[in-house]
C-alpha cells in the first residue's frame, strides 16, 4: 500500500499547475465568507511577472440578510491570439448561517472559445477564538470551461477544496494563508494543482484593500509560477 500510494503522489506531482481557473470563476475576489455591502464595487490587477496582465471589475448587491448577487468582468490583457480576452460572472449567494452559505456562478467565456462553466460552491468560516478563524471551502466546476479538456478529452467535473486560516488584528488588518487545491474527473492526472497563497487585507471604514501572493507548488517548474495580486474592495 505504502508503494501504491507514493506511485500516486509521483504521478500528481509531475502533472501539478499553478492556480487553477476554477479559483477565478466567481463574482468575488477569491473566497470570502462575509457578506457583500449594501452596494459594492471592486475593481483589481493580477500578474505572473510577464504580460499577461488581469483586470477584475466586480459590482455586488445585499438583497436582504440571506442572499447576495454580484457580476464580475475578467479583462485578460493576452492570450494565444494576442487579443485582449475577457469573461463575465454572474451568480449569487444563500448565506444558510451568518458565516455559512452555498453560492452558484454562471461563468461566460466572451473569447472565441466560449469555454463557459457553471459552478456551485458551499464555504463557512469558524472563529477559533477573537483573533483568529478558519475558512473552509468545496466548489464543484462543470461544462469544458470547469473541467478542461485535453487531447480531445473532456473532464467530466472539476472539483476543488480550500482552507484559509486567518489571523485578525482588531477591524483594520488581517493575515491569510489560503491552501487550496483541485482536479478534474477524468482529467486528474493532467490538471491536479496545489497552491499556497498568502494574502494581507487592510480596512478603512467600508473599503478593504487587498495583497495576493499565490505560490503553485508540488514541482519545480510551479515553483517558478508566481503570481501577485491587488484588489480594492469598496461599499457606495
Amino acid at each position: 500500500m505504502k508503494h501504491i500510494l507514493c506511485l500516486l503522489f509521483a504521478i500528481l506531482v509531475t502533472n501539478a499547475f499553478a492556480l487553477d481557473h476554477l479559483w477565478d470563476m466567481r463574482y468575488t475576489f477569491g473566497p470570502e465568507s462575509r457578506p457583500s455591502p449594501k452596494i459594492g464595487f471592486g475593481l483589481g490587477i493580477r500578474s505572473p511577472f510577464n504580460s499577461n496582465v488581469l483586470f477584475p471589475i466586480n459590482f455586488t448587491r445585499r438583497l436582504n440578510k440571506q442572499f447576495d448577487v454580484g457580476a464580475k468582468l475578467d479583462i485578460n490583457t493576452y492570450n494565444k491570439l494576442d487579443k485582449i480576452h475577457s469573461a463575465l460572472d454572474i451568480g449569487g449567494r444563500f448565506r444558510y448561517r451568518p458565516s455559512s452559505f452555498i453560492a452558484f456562478d454562471g461563468y461566460l467565456d466572451l473569447s472565441e472559445t466560449s469555454q463557459s462553466a457553471l459552478v456551485f460552491t458551499i464555504g463557512t468560516q469558524q472563529f477559533i477564538a477573537k483573533c483568529f478563524a478558519n475558512y473552509y471551502e468545496l466548489r464543484a466546476g462543470f461544462l469544458e470551461g470547469a473541467a478542461g479538456k485535453k487531447n480531445d478529452q473532456s473532464g467530466y467535473v472539476k472539483f476543488s477544496g480550500s482552507m484559509i486560516p486567518t489571523l485578525v488584528f482588531g477591524q483594520m488588518f488581517r493575515i491569510f494563508l489560503e491552501i487550496t487545491s483541485s482536479g478534474s474527473i477524468g482529467l486528474l492526472k493532467d490538471d491536479f494543482m496545489i497552491d499556497i497563497i498568502p494574502k494581507i487585507e487592510l480596512t478603512f471604514g467600508g473599503t478593504h484593500i487587498r495583497l495576493d501572493f499565490d505560490v503553485g507548488v508540488m514541482q519545480e517548474k510551479n515553483n517558478d509560477v508566481k503570481t501577485i495580486g491587488l484588489y480594492v474592495m469598496t461599499a457606495l
